[in-house]
């Protein structure tokens, strides 16, 4: 698919590019861009007043990592993270070791942790073999489990989300985050599972990003039509009794999907309109796409946002843009009560070591994780944001 995202942020400064990398190497939604960050716009600017405040924990890094950054992707209920860093997959616990290697074991592997359950397990994907192939891997006690491909697909594959169940979704593709790809589900407590297609929207490749503890799916499929590289996909919720459900798009061509609660009300990003490329970030309430705005207002060269995570308030968190002086910049978001809000704002005086670029995770107490950019560091660090008041943003 086309990249999305205005060709003023594809040029930008080195920290900006770094984000950039940075984030696809978490989600490298290949497919229409997923390297990009949620939100919807209105016109004019939104009053941005709240009483929701943050404390920030740095999560820090992995030691003998030659890589001084770390990148979340998910956290639970019981605020342990999951993420990357370096060249491994990681967890974190609140309560418990800090940050520990998952793959610690599987020598010569590169690792990355994308998704996290209630039950601290972690899944990803990993290298295996003396072909250094990368697959779908859960990470039990140290080391990556191989949880296979879809053979007909191709030779690599990737796991995003795992529920309470310890099902596992994800896709395989003929290439690393390949866009050739097919979504997938599978049943990671038995060693004889294989991966279960979960079909397309009538065209070829689809990607599945999420499942909830009911086992319903989101992710992006193909739509039928004519097969060419910019064929369109649309946001989609499945499940095993009724297959998938088309979301459709808050107008243009593309929409897709990228978490998925309890509710099963979907988060994700979607074209606004057939004029442009415009994206803006979007909750899908079980009726219809809400489009969610952006703190640009009405400049359109960043009026662009994506949402990467919901939680069972319909609290949606990603990032959107605003200027500054060396051109746009991204900023993380938390969208709750019909405001969104850049959460640069309400971290008080923890701004001026850390500045909030991505958000990609939230739970259903309002934690939130965060790829920050660590002034003092001088590198990208996971950071946990943990309310310190009970009031959300209001409209």
């Amino acid at each position: 698919m086309p990249n999305l995202l205005p060709k003023s942020v594809n040029s930008e400064t080195k920290h900006k590019k770094e984000t950039m990398t940075s984030f696809s190497v978490l989600r490298n939604f290949t497919s229409i861009a997923l390297t990009a960050f949620c939100a919807i716009g209105v016109p004019g600017a939104i009053a941005q007043t709240s009483t929701y405040t943050y404390s920030v924990t740095d999560l820090g890094v992995l030691p003998n990592q030659k890589d001084s950054s770390s990148k979340p992707a998910a956290l639970n209920n019981q605020t342990q993270v999951a993420g990357t860093a370096g060249t491994s997959a990681f967890i974190y616990d609140k309560n418990g070791k800090g940050m520990q290697d998952l793959g610690k074991d599987s020598f010569d592997s590169t690792a990355r942790g994308f998704g996290i359950n209630s039950l601290g397990q972690v899944v990803g994907d990993s290298t295996f073999g003396q072909l250094q192939l990368s697959h779908a891997a859960m990470f039990v006690n140290g080391s990556a489990v191989d949880l296979g491909t879809l053979k007909r697909v191709g030779n690599f594959s990737r796991a995003n989300g795992i529920n309470t169940s310890s099902q596992a979704v994800g896709f395989a593709s003929d290439q690393r985050d390949g866009q050739n790809s097919r979504a997938f589900i599978i049943n990671t407590t038995s060693r004889f599972s294989r991966m279960t297609d979960l079909g397309t929207l009538g065209g070829p490749s689809a990607q599945a990003w999420g499942i909830n503890d009911s086992g319903f799916v989101t992710g992006n499929a193909q739509t039928s039509g004519q097969i060419t590289v910019s064929q369109v996909s649309h946001a989609f919720i499945w499940n095993a009794k009724t297959g998938m459900l088309d979301l459709g798009t808050i107008g243009g061509d593309s929409s897709y999907g990228t978490s998925i609660n309890e509710k099963n009300h979907v988060a994700g990003y979607s074209t606004i309109d057939t004029s442009g490329n415009r994206v803006h970030a979007f909750l899908y309430d079980g009726k219809q796409m809400v489009d969610l705005g952006t703190l640009s207002g009405a400049a359109l060269d960043l009026d662009y946002s994506y949402a990467l995570a919901v939680n069972v308030n319909d609290q949606v968190v990603g990032y959107t843009y605003l200027p500054s002086g060396d051109g746009p910049w991204s900023v993380a978001f938390v969208y709750s009560n019909g405001l969104m809000v850049n959460l640069n704002d309400l971290i008080g005086d923890a701004s001026k070591n850390y500045r909030l670029d991505c958000a990609t995770g939230i739970n259903d107490k309002g934690e939130i994780v965060v790829i920050a950019y660590n002034n003092k560091a001088g590198a990208y660090h996971a950071v946990l944001l943990t309310p310190t008041s009970s009031v959300p943003p209001q409209k």
